[in-house]
């Protein structure tokens, strides 16, 4: 197999499986990286509290993957654990991908995530933006380019600069 076999740079006029299966498109490298970042930072400072799963799909109709969950901390029991979730996180992370819209997150955050009762939902504008908006289902909006993120729902706390360290 050559590497040109693996790389290509297919760009599908359709969904590709990840695309259906998690309802949203596939991240690139810079996605994965702030994934990464906010997942280890909250873990490190917040890990005695919460979990922070990645890709954990959601008993929603249709079906849902946020970036992040912020679920309270349990032990976890693999004889037990389902395909789809059926706990409602306390707050869910999107990162916006280079094809998705903030119109498409806002939807599903407001059609998807608060109506099952999920707390809190984080959008991550990655460059140029380098911005994270909190909304909850309340309607707040606060939005967050510098300094310190304060998560009202979770008490959670994140350096805005930090998450985004490294990425133009």
């Amino acid at each position: 197999m050559l590497k040109d076999d693996i790389f290509t740079d297919d760009s599908p006029t359709t969904s590709t499986d990840y695309e259906t299966e998690r309802n949203k498109p596939m991240p690139n490298r810079i996605h994965g990286t702030i994934q990464t970042k906010i997942s280890v930072m909250l873990t490190i400072e917040f890990g005695d509290k919460y979990d922070f799963p990645n890709e954990v799909t959601l008993a929603t109709t249709p079906a849902s993957t946020p970036d992040i969950c912020i679920f309270p901390k349990r032990e976890l029991d693999w004889a037990t654990t389902e395909a789809k979730e059926q706990e409602v996180p306390i707050t869910t992370i999107e990162i916006v991908s280079p094809s998705q819209s903030l119109d498409e997150m806002a939807k599903t955050i407001w059609q998807t995530y608060f109506p099952i009762g999920v707390q809190s939902a984080w959008i991550v504008m990655p460059p140029p933006f380098k911005a994270i908006y909190i909304l909850t289902p309340d309607g707040g909006k606060h939005f967050f380019d510098q300094g310190t993120l304060t998560d009202a729902a979770t008490g959670v706390e994140l350096e805005v600069e930090k998450v985004f360290e490294g990425l133009k």
